[in-house]
């Protein structure tokens, strides 16, 4: 794609000296007749280059991008359509776009998926996408997050045709933001999910991604020398994700603070919280009884 972009613009640049714009368009509908697709591409936006108002060969030019594959170049020359047309124009662009992403789903092109979805959203708001919410899910694949896919999972989502559909979108779409470090904004979403309570796996996965999220958010701000931060962020996972791993190890972090500010009886208890739900010899389980161990060499006679 990227070698047929620039064989485009370098064309695009000789366009001033080189046929009539009517040339062009009769050499592209030829070449489209002809299912000659890129071909019929390059000339109409050849054309487009002496009358960008052309709302019928911009049409055109969409659906060769389309066509031919160039699924990005065909949401931008639809999404131009909209903007410089009439309603008629707008209509026939939120078709177009909605090929688009229908074909953008069947590739896994997430960038082509966004390009789409965003634009729909632009043109045609009123255009619900859940049609699409199961075939834009799949199309995303199990990939590396990206901004382009978070994008499409939100507005995927927004539109899903039910709620527990939905709810599995968005717990993909948080689970994208916490890969991406953005766990301040999943947060709220794992909350949203929880408390929704419709998918029970969906909640359970939920409490552990929240877990994961609050827990790294208060080490953190632990080792940045934020304690009362650190301390929010710890009891909101422990809060949250109960005896858990990250639960648990939340407990070991919320210990720490109450230790570094001498509430040692605070930091026990919390230490002893990080023992329940684990087994005798797993690493959190040592690391609390070390820690319980710290704390009675503190001099504080407490007894363990």
């Amino acid at each position: 794609m990227r070698h047929f972009l620039v064989f485009i613009s370098a064309v695009l640049a000789l366009a001033g000296c080189v046929g009539t714009a009517a040339e062009h368009e009769a050499l592209g509908d030829k070449a489209y007749a002809e299912r000659e697709f890129a071909d019929a591409l390059v000339e109409y936006r050849l054309y487009l280059t002496r009358d960008p108002g052309s709302q019928e060969v911009r049409a055109k030019a969409a659906a060769a991008a389309l066509n031919s594959g160039e699924l990005i170049v065909a949401a931008e020359e639809y999404i131009a359509l909209a903007i410089g047309g009439d309603d008629e124009s707008t209509a026939e662009a939120a078709d177009g776009l909605e090929r688009v992403v229908q074909a953008a789903a069947d590739v896994g092109d997430r960038a082509a998926l966004a390009a789409a979805v965003e634009g729909l959203r632009q043109i045609a708001p009123g255009r619900a996408l859940g049609r699409f919410a199961r075939q834009l899910a799949s199309g995303l694949g199990e990939g590396p997050p990206s901004d382009e896919k978070l994008l499409v999972l939100f507005y995927a989502a927004a539109d899903a045709p039910d709620a527990r559909m939905q709810d599995s979108l968005m717990y993909a779409y948080a689970t994208g933001l916490r890969q991406l470090g953005r766990c301040e904004a999943a947060i709220p979403v794992y909350e949203s999910l929880m408390r929704r309570g419709l998918e029970p796996r969906v909640v359970d996965r939920s409490r552990g991604g929240l877990g994961y999220c609050a827990l790294r958010l208060g080490q953190h701000a632990h080792d940045e020398g934020l304690p009362l931060t650190a301390e929010e962020w710890f009891t909101l996972a422990v809060t949250r994700a109960g005896n858990t791993e990250h639960g648990r190890a939340a407990y070991l972090g919320l210990g720490d603070v109450l230790f570094g500010r001498g509430e040692f009886i605070g930091a026990a208890v919390a230490y002893e919280s990080a023992l329940m739900g684990g087994v005798p010899g797993d690493s959190i389980s040592t690391i609390a009884v070390a820690k319980l161990e710290m704390v009675r060499r503190a001099g504080t006679g407490i007894p363990f």
